[in-house]
């Protein structure tokens, strides 16, 4: 793969990735420093600034999924998620405002390319209360939705460490994919199954069959942030964290170009 990376643009082959600069992606991050209940807002508020129009899907009369959707040629898809709760302890930045915060960062890199798939970023509500917002998510896909949603990307809990994939939850085809990228881009990236940590996003995706991956960054020595008073900003690593941003926006083009087109336009 031949890559070059000019300001804040990244190029490999004909795909063409338009990067923010790291303060924008930490500015994002730190906007995440609020109350429970106004996570949802906040959210909603970074996806207005990246120019997307969203649409909301309640899960129940106090939250809903925050959908923004970038149309591609076809109208095979690729989701790309993150929750916005959080739980009682600590302040929600690792899990899992890190992974939700650069949706809309995502949406912008990809904007100002025309692709064949495409995309929909959903800042999940309710992950924390039984992944109520993506199994919300799955239950409305229309049969012919789910048959052309080509993969879920859950992001969850970045910035601890350099990029890790929870290998046994993930698709195996993804999985390659994606260290194709990390190869090309430079980027370390490792195997870290996390089975005992928790559950996540995916699985709704995964009990309708549609291929998924888990991004993270839990190690064994990391993964007691979560869900404790030391889940705050600080424990984010903020090269780590921005090196998940750049090496998740690419992976996103150059699925575009790797996944097959199978419906019709």
């Amino acid at each position: 793969m031949l890559l070059a990376l000019s300001g804040g643009w990244l190029y490999a082959d004909s795909l063409v990735v338009n990067l923010l600069n790291q303060p924008a992606i930490e500015n994002r991050l730190r906007q995440g420093l609020v109350p429970a209940r106004e996570r949802q807002e906040a959210i909603a508020r970074l996806f207005a600034e990246s120019g997307c129009q969203t649409t909301q899907q309640p899960i129940d009369k106090q939250s809903a999924n925050i959908i923004c959707t970038l149309a591609g040629n076809t109208g095979e898809t690729i989701v790309i998620g993150g929750h916005f709760d959080f739980a009682d302890k600590g302040r929600g930045i690792v899990d899992d405002w890190s992974g939700v915060s650069i949706l809309p960062s995502l949406y912008q890199a990809l904007k100002t390319e025309r692709r064949q798939h495409t995309y929909q970023f959903v800042a999940f509500a309710g992950e924390e209360r039984g992944l109520l917002g993506s199994a919300r998510y799955v239950k409305e896909l229309r049969p012919e939705q789910r048959a052309r949603t080509a993969a879920f990307i859950n992001l969850e809990c970045l910035g601890l460490t350099p990029p890790k994939v929870w290998v046994r939850r993930s698709t195996p085809l993804l999985v390659t994919l994606l260290a194709d990228i990390a190869r090309a881009v430079k980027t370390p990236l490792q195997g870290v199954n996390v089975d005992k940590v928790g559950d996540d996003d995916t699985h709704p995706f995964l009990d309708k069959k549609i291929p998924v991956i888990c991004i993270h960054s839990v190690t064994q020595e990391t993964w007691s942030i979560l869900h404790s008073s030391q889940d705050d900003a600080g424990a984010i690593q903020v090269e780590d964290y921005y090196s998940a941003y750049k090496l998740v926006a690419f992976y996103l083009a150059y699925l575009d170009s790797k996944l097959p087109i199978t419906a019709d336009p």
